[in-house]
């Protein structure tokens, strides 16, 4: 018999699943964080640099977008708390997905938030959903555009490494445990 008192082969207590709503901004997060790499990475590599403005303002409405999307999720996910992990999973796996959701949200909210102030800093105004103007943070300065700008370098990296440990638990729960406890976020 297993640790946890289960009997062997019998499934693992998945709890609850997510509710709808902390489903829905949780892929609607994936969806505009995967539109924001393209935007970031791949159109710069593949268009010409006459396109270099509309990169940018693309850019800027994506990460305005991912941060009012993030606040929203946010103010969900504190008035409505997550469902507790399964009762089988170990303490230390428990601790590590609950650090990097929350280092999600941290990040999730920062970048934006840096590229709003680098952009101010570089004279641009980030316009919310690509259409309303957001309010200057900084005035246009060249250096501190060049400071905030590599501090957001810096946190898309960190970004990349949450996502990699994020999907890596999730295929080990998928492929290794096999728990069932990717389904507690699927759609549907």
């Amino acid at each position: 018999m297993p640790a946890d008192g289960r009997v062997r082969g019998e499934p693992a207590d998945l709890g609850q699943p997510y509710d709808a709503v902390s489903r829905a901004f949780h892929w609607l997060v994936v969806a505009l964080v995967l539109a924001q790499i393209t935007i970031a990475l791949v159109l710069p590599a593949v268009l010409p640099k006459s396109a270099e403005d509309s990169i940018t303002a693309w850019h800027l409405a994506t990460g305005s977008t991912i941060l009012l999307v993030m606040l929203l999720r946010l103010g969900w996910r504190l008035s409505h708390p997550m469902p507790p992990a399964p009762t089988d999973l170990p303490a230390a796996l428990r601790i590590l997905a609950r650090g990097t959701h929350w280092a999600f949200y941290v990040v999730l909210i920062l970048l934006p938030l840096l590229g709003w102030m680098a952009a101010n800093a570089y004279g641009a105004t980030p316009r919310l959903l690509g259409l309303l103007p957001l309010p200057r943070l900084l005035a246009p300065d060249q250096a501190t555009a060049e400071t905030i700008g590599g501090v957001h370098k810096a946190t898309a990296t960190l970004l990349f490494v949450l996502i990699v440990l994020h999907v890596s638990g999730a295929l080990y729960h998928a492929l290794v445990r096999r728990d069932g406890v990717i389904r507690r976020m699927l759609p549907g």
